[in-house]
């Protein structure tokens, strides 16, 4: 069964997402702390790794060089209500695979699952 971790501050988001990729057959592990969600990110195995940019203490792209730096094979999508923010693309500079836009297109996400 493929796995997803999603680091967002939002309860709003971490809880739809859980809900519909769970429901779609995916295991989902959700926080809403950066560094809890490095950490998990590191100590983990996730088929997918999402992440928002705007957080508190920690953002989308240091996490993104963080995890990478750790896990070079890890797959970091970066999330954000913001697809223009230099924050955004610094992350993608990062390394993270795509940017996806909030509201979240979840066939775009199902796409980055099948690879």
């Amino acid at each position: 069964m493929k796995s997803i971790l999603v680091i967002d501050d939002e309860p709003m988001i971490l809880d739809s997402m859980s809900v519909i990729f769970e429901d779609l057959g995916y295991t989902v592990v959700a926080t809403a702390d950066p560094m809890n969600g490095e950490k998990k990110a590191i100590d983990g195995e996730f088929d997918l790794i999402m992440v928002d940019v705007r957080m508190p203490v920690r953002n989308g792209a240091e996490l993104t060089r963080a995890i990478l730096k750790a896990k070079p094979a890890a797959r970091v999508v970066i999330v954000t209500a913001y697809p223009n923010d230099p924050l955004a693309q610094e992350a993608l500079s990062a390394g993270a695979i795509a940017l996806i836009a909030k509201p979240f297109e979840i066939g775009k996400i199902l796409e980055l699952l099948k690879d």
